[in-house]
């Protein structure tokens, strides 16, 4: 994935030079994986998209200005999905808990067990011996993308053909794909394994790998079944998604930008901001560390965004920690931070800590939700194809088609 600045006009570039090619091309084509640096079928917007430099709404406009529903709606689907899991999951906080818990504790394993480290350490290397899983490690760590098919066959084969815990697997490619999304990379692994989908599971088999690569790969030895997993957190009931707090007219009120959503578009009814900063952490990942091309890129789109949104963002600052918010906020006598929702994930429980922290010195933190989730999640109740029957209706909801 050629990714330069992480800047809202480098999607549109993107965008433009993609969109030809959204409808029956797309549906023909888009299966096929020809290798790092020739992902010509797909559009490569997805780390645009997670970062909302440039929104669904956008794409979909766009695309449907060029298609039809029908001609397109493979493409739409996918963007769909991306919908879906963050809805999904939303009311679901307790898988992604369950999954930190998970890696917190592997990561233990990691350090106390050598047999474990050494296959783990060889399949993030890509030093397995398999071929076409160590070019995609490898792909994946110098280029910080992999198509979506090689994401499947990938997560297949590193828990079914190595055996190791699909938590490594999801944690590994949190910490190196640039689109990375809490929502889309946990429940597509638990998908994999048989635990969103309960018993269904995904088996990468060496004539699919062999044909949708154009023959680059023909793997040996891989597994031949792929029994469900099963744990507890699936059988626990979804919650309702509270209401974000209101926001409080007439309040001293500060503007906090984060990673999950870098377009402030939707933000400018809140004109009357006193000041602005920046959330830049100095790492996103999980208990073990991103890579450098991941937080460059969330540097770089960062840095694109403030200054591009610059007329929005009085006296901009960088914070990097729930406390450095803090004083930021009263260093500014602040009432009030708003700043874009953020769905359940890394930035939702930094914003959670926020909360509690600047509760206790009077300071509400207010999170606006974007009317495309709004509208959206609500129908992320069960499995992706009873929510895609209502895309036409949110489409039509949000004045789309």
């Amino acid at each position: 994935m050629q990714v330069c600045s992480g800047s809202r006009e480098e999607a549109l570039v993107l965008l433009a030079a993609f969109l030809p090619k959204a409808g029956t091309s797309y549906t023909r084509n888009r299966n096929f994986d020809l290798g790092a640096g020739q992902h010509k079928h797909v559009s490569q917007l997805s780390a645009y998209i997670k970062r909302r430099i440039i929104t669904e709404e956008d794409v979909l406009k766009k695309v449907l200005s060029a298609h039809s529903l029908n001609e397109a709606g493979k493409f739409i689907d996918e963007i769909f999905w991306r919908t879906y899991f963050k809805g999904w999951l939303e009311s679901r906080p307790h898988i992604w808990m369950q999954y930190c818990a998970d890696v917190h504790h592997l990561t233990h394993e990691l350090q106390t067990q050598s047999g474990l480290r050494d296959r783990w350490a060889a399949a993030c290397l890509g030093e397995t011996g398999i071929d076409c899983f160590d070019a995609w490690a490898k792909e994946l760590a110098e280029t910080g993308y992999l198509h979506n098919h090689a994401r499947m066959w990938f997560a297949s084969i590193w828990v079914y053909t190595l055996q190791l815990p699909w938590q490594l697997g999801a944690d590994f490619f949190l910490r190196h794909l640039l689109d990375g999304d809490a929502a889309s990379n946990t429940l597509s692994w638990r998908w994999v394994v048989g635990l969103h989908s309960v018993g269904k599971t995904y088996l990468a088999r060496a004539e699919n790998i062999q044909r949708f690569t154009n023959g680059r790969f023909a793997p040996k030895g891989l597994a031949q079944v792929a029994p469900p997993l099963n744990d507890t957190a699936s059988t626990m009931a979804p919650k309702i998604i509270d209401p974000p707090n209101p926001y409080l007219e007439g309040r001293k009120t500060g503007l906090l930008l984060h990673s999950d959503d870098l377009n402030t578009a939707h933000l400018t009814q809140y004109s009357d901001c006193i000041a602005s900063a920046a959330y830049r952490p100095v790492d996103e990942g999980t208990m073990l560390v991103s890579s450098p091309k991941l937080l460059e890129f969330n540097n770089a789109a960062l840095d694109a965004a403030t200054k591009h949104w610059k007329p929005n963002l009085l006296n901009c600052c960088d914070v990097t920690t729930p406390e450095g918010i803090l004083s930021w906020a009263l260093e500014n006598k602040l009432e009030q931070i708003v700043t874009p929702y953020a769905a359940v994930g890394n930035t939702s429980q930094m914003l959670e800590k926020c909360k509690h922290l600047l509760s206790n010195h009077g300071v509400q933190l207010t999170q606006v939700m974007r009317e495309y989730d709004i509208v959206s999640w609500p129908y992320a109740t069960k499995g992706f194809f009873k929510f895609r029957e209502k895309i036409p209706k949110i489409l039509t909801s949000l004045s789309i088609i």
